[in-house]
C-alpha cells in the first residue's frame, strides 16, 4: 500500500479526484492526519468535508500508476521560508 498526502486548492480539484479515484480498480481510502476521519475515495459525498482541511492523506495499491501519476499534481509540498 502506498500513501501521499495532498491538497485540494479548489472544489474542481475534488470533483476530479473523485473521478480518478473511481476508475481504480482497487480500494482508494482517504484519512485525515490525525486518524479521526476514514471514508472511501469513490464516494464524493464523504469527499467534501476535505476542501476544509489543510491536507489529507491518501492510501492506493502501487498498481495504480495512473492514479499514482495523477496525485503527483496534487501533493503537498513544502514551502520554503527565507
Amino acid at each position: 500500500m502506498k500513501t501521499k498526502t495532498i491538497v485540494f486548492k479548489e472544489a474542481n480539484d475534488l470533483y476530479e479526484f473523485n473521478r480518478q479515484a473511481e476508475r481504480c480498480k482497487t480500494d482508494i481510502r482517504v484519512k485525515t492526519q490525525s486518524g479521526t476521519f476514514d471514508f472511501d475515495a469513490k464516494t464524493l459525498l464523504g469527499l467534501f468535508f476535505a476542501l476544509n482541511l489543510p491536507s489529507i492523506d491518501v492510501y492506493y495499491e502501487e498498481s495504480e500508476k495512473e492514479f499514482d501519476e495523477y496525485l503527483s499534481t496534487l501533493e503537498q509540498t513544502e514551502e520554503l521560508s527565507d
